[in-house]
């Protein structure tokens, strides 16, 4: 698909991800994530803009980030872009990343 700019990748499992800002507060499940932001399924719809912050849990830690929302699905949820996470956060990222490929397989 045009305009991706980072592999993709489904978790065969529910992650949990909760995001605060805009004046709302709502939890979803992660749809897809890539090293610039995510897909994320929930019944929610919010302003495109909107500026946030977000809680992913990875194995006993949870990453932090500042995500954007860009596009609303109908039906399906909220795609957002990352904007910016600590060194830690973009640690935790790969290693949640590292994980969902090796159950992808090859």
């Amino acid at each position: 698909m045009a305009g991706r700019r980072a592999k993709r990748f489904r978790p065969q499992f529910t992650i949990p991800v909760a995001f605060l800002g805009g004046g709302v507060r709502f939890t979803g499940d992660l749809l897809d994530i890539s090293t610039t932001g995510l897909l994320l399924r929930c019944e929610k719809h919010i302003e495109l803009g909107t500026v946030g912050r977000m809680a992913i849990p990875v194995g006993y830690e949870t990453s932090r980030v500042v995500a954007v929302a860009t596009r609303c699905l109908p039906g399906v949820g909220i795609a957002f872009e990352f904007s910016h996470m600590s060194p830690h956060d973009r640690e935790l990222l790969r290693r949640l990343l590292q994980c969902l490929a090796r159950q992808s397989g090859p």
